[in-house]
């Protein structure tokens, strides 16, 4: 099952490599690169939630990040997200494009623009098993979760590069740097590592 997973999941990032090569980093290309991602997702017996297992109560995390693939150049990255609930992240940008794609439970996207203040909610959309979001590198969002859940997380570079990703802060309402991010765990095959 894992060889047939990482080939599956290779010729996913090969679409993905393409659609951004074709149509570029726009609305269009990120809807399409989330039409893929839900393809991918609803190969359901590649991903046995076992092999994902979320944080247990004696962890310091509500989440973990698998590495399912990444490029030589920390571009085009894919994570399988595994939450045990009770998870949310401020409101925060990318800086590069990203999609969430549903697999297991329920993941709420609560989107905003920025204001002179601060942020106004735009839209909201809950994201579960044959659904997603899309975003552009500029466009803000928050996630939040409340029971267990596993979703799939596709960003144009990794996230341990993503090192401008700006998130807001409504107790002092400033616009701050996100830590890079660290602790993924890694779900590759040792022969499709690059």
């Amino acid at each position: 099952m894992t060889g047939n997973r990482t080939a599956a999941v290779a010729a996913a990032m090969d679409d993905i490599r393409r659609i951004e090569a074709n149509v570029g980093v726009t609305t269009k290309g990120v809807e399409a690169i989330r039409h893929r991602i839900i393809e991918l997702s609803q190969q359901r017996d590649l991903f046995p939630l076992e092999d994902f297992p979320s944080p247990a109560a004696e962890d310091q995390a509500n989440s973990f990040l698998y590495r399912l693939a990444q490029d030589t150049d920390d571009r085009f990255a894919l994570y399988a997200q595994s939450s045990s609930g009770q998870f949310e992240t401020p409101v925060h940008n990318h800086t590069t494009w990203a999609v969430v794609v549903g697999f297991d439970g329920q993941e709420l996207n609560k989107f905003f623009d920025r204001t002179s203040d601060g942020v106004t909610q735009t839209d909201q959309q809950m994201v579960e098993a044959g659904t997603g979001v899309a975003m552009l590198p500029d466009d803000l969002h928050s996630i939040h979760i409340n029971g267990q859940a596993l979703n799939f997380h596709c960003y144009g570079l990794a996230l341990e590069r993503l090192d401008s990703r700006e998130y807001f802060s409504p107790s002092d309402k400033t616009w701050k740097i996100f830590n890079n991010v660290s602790g993924i765990r890694e779900a590759r095959t040792s022969s499709h590592i690059c």
